[in-house]
């Protein structure tokens, strides 16, 4: 009988494995599952266990598994690469770029403005191509009540999400009729130190034919170039300070502009129409939900997890060098435009103690699990595009259903000492994010360590790592947790940090972090 049990398990796994559908980010919901890294499918337990795994759910009487109720709170932030720091310097410099489009449209001549703000446009939306780009925000809030093997809980799960999208097309510098305005190509006078220096940085950079190009052409080197630029700016009032501050900026700007500029040359489409944007999404799902657990034989338990949805979502779009708006209005406007909708979600679930399954004790004691979430793949209704939206917006909008597609994770651990659990997750499916094109495959491990290991009186140490095997971009992130558990009254937090950062309005923050909180009272 044993064996054909374990023999149905490893078949349930095989079957849930070869789902191969993408779903959505699995998020670190509780502070014991977040300090142990997003390790929690093998160890769930208590109200949690409606989350990571409603097999946990199951009492024994062999192993503590208390009833009671859990108020918990959390957030979590992922940023890949250096997307916040690059559409927050293209929306900071909004109002730069549209004297520079005036510029190119009316046939202008060039200021220092416009020349340090050609250069340093195009670096930072060079920042933004070729890589898996953007900024994904979750949150959590629940209140969850178990009693023996059932558990009720009322939970609500957010995304939010900034996705660039960047235009490579129109930056070209002068047309029929439109353009810059440049100088003589003659000595530049007391500036030439500055020209020299932008045409010494045009040659390193090889961007002089491209470059030449996109102005138009008529000049023979860089030299004539750069003294076109400089001998305009000087023209257009610029003072040798804000010429030479403009010329530092494009200098330092060019190496990154570079690859735009050559990919560009022969760009018809004018900077002044430059299209590059971003866009946000978001979903709320207000869940309450009825699980059970039960222990079919000793060792095996198997869970289920009924919920229904309330989902909310959003979307909105900003013209990033147009717009002249910051992240949090990307946001507002998103929730400005809403759609709601209620449909039903599925979970399983499966734990395998594999001592208690032989019957005999097995070194470090090993256990298994594996979970289903959305076995059914609910879909929710997304808002439609208000019409006064830019065009590029538009072209851009998620019209489609937005889909909770099934989400597949499997688990294990394993007890070195009665004080100590080492525990993995892993994503058996490859699940979609919110970011187009950032796919989420977690691999969690963690420790949770019983400083004092007391029925009545513990308290818990937990650490973890967190790594996306199915992006580079984005950052592993490290975690730690510690509780205080005093009689019945349970209060715990827990935290995660990655080791990158990025730069905001001039303020390092981390790549990725999180943060949950949880109280509970236990009987």
């Amino acid at each position: 009988m044993k064996k054909q049990v374990v023999a149905m398990a490893l078949c349930l796994a095989a079957f849930l494995a070869a789902f191969q559908a993408d779903a959505q980010s699995w998020q670190l919901v509780g502070t014991r599952a977040m300090g142990m890294g997003g390790a929690g499918v093998a160890t769930a337990y208590g109200v949690d266990a409606q989350y990571w795994n409603p097999a946990g759910l199951a009492q024994d009487e062999n192993e503590l598994n208390d009833s009671g109720f859990a108020i918990n709170a959390g957030a979590s932030f992922q940023a890949t690469e250096n997307v916040l720091e690059s559409v927050s310097d293209l929306t900071d410099m909004a109002d730069r770029y549209k004297n520079l489009a005036s510029a190119i449209d009316n046939r202008q001549t060039v200021s220092a403005e416009n020349l340090s703000t050609i250069f340093e446009g195009l670096d930072d939306i060079s920042k933004l191509v070729g890589k898996d780009m953007g900024a994904l925000v979750d949150a959590d809030a629940g209140i969850g009540f178990k009693m023996k093997n059932f558990a009720v809980t009322a939970r609500a799960l957010g995304s939010m999400s900034i996705l660039p999208v960047v235009d490579t097309k129109n930056i070209g510098l002068s047309g029929t009729g439109t353009g810059l305005e440049l100088g003589s190509t003659g000595s530049a006078g007391s500036n030439q130190s500055s020209a020299d220096a932008l045409a010494q940085a045009i040659n390193q950079n090889g961007v002089f034919d491209s470059l030449n190009q996109l102005l138009g052409g008529g000049y023979a080197n860089s030299q004539e170039l750069a003294n076109a630029f400089i001998n305009a700016a000087a023209a257009a009032g610029g003072s040798a300070q804000q010429i030479a501050e403009a010329v530092q900026t494009a200098v330092s700007s060019m190496g990154g502009a570079a690859n735009i500029i050559n990919q560009a040359a022969s760009a018809s489409g004018s900077y002044a129409q430059n299209q590059t944007l971003a866009m946000a999404d978001a979903a709320t799902f207000a869940e309450v939900s009825l699980g059970y657990g039960a222990q079919v034989i000793p060792g095996l338990k198997l869970g289920a997890n009924l919920k229904v949805i309330d989902g909310y979502t959003a979307q909105s779009g900003v013209m990033i060098l147009s717009d002249n708006q910051d992240i949090s209005d990307i946001f507002e406007k998103a929730y400005d435009n809403k759609k709601n909708s209620v449909n039903l979600g599925i979970d399983l679930g499966a734990q395998l103690n594999l001592s208690r399954v032989l019957d005999r004790d097995i070194l470090l004691n090993p256990q298994l699990g594996l979970t289903v979430r959305n076995i059914n793949g609910p879909k929710f209704d997304r808002p439609a595009a208000p019409a006064d939206l830019d065009p590029a917006i538009i072209a851009h909008w998620n019209t489609g259903k937005y889909q909770l597609r099934p989400q597949v994770r499997m688990g294990a651990a394993v007890n070195p000492f009665s004080f100590m659990t080492l525990a993995a997750d892993l994503d058996l499916t490859e699940n979609d994010t919110l970011l187009d094109g950032v796919q989420s495959r977690q691999l969690a491990v963690g420790m949770e360590i019983n400083l004092l290991n007391r029925p009545s009186f513990n308290i818990p140490l937990r650490l973890g790592y967190n790594k996306n095997l199915a992006s580079s971009a984005v950052a592993p992130y490290y975690t730690a947790g510690l509780g205080l558990n005093m009689m019945h009254f349970h209060i715990e937090l827990a935290g995660a940090v990655s080791d990158g950062t990025t730069d905001v309005d001039g303020t390092s923050v981390p790549d990725s972090a999180a943060v949950s909180l949880m109280i509970g009272f236990l009987f």
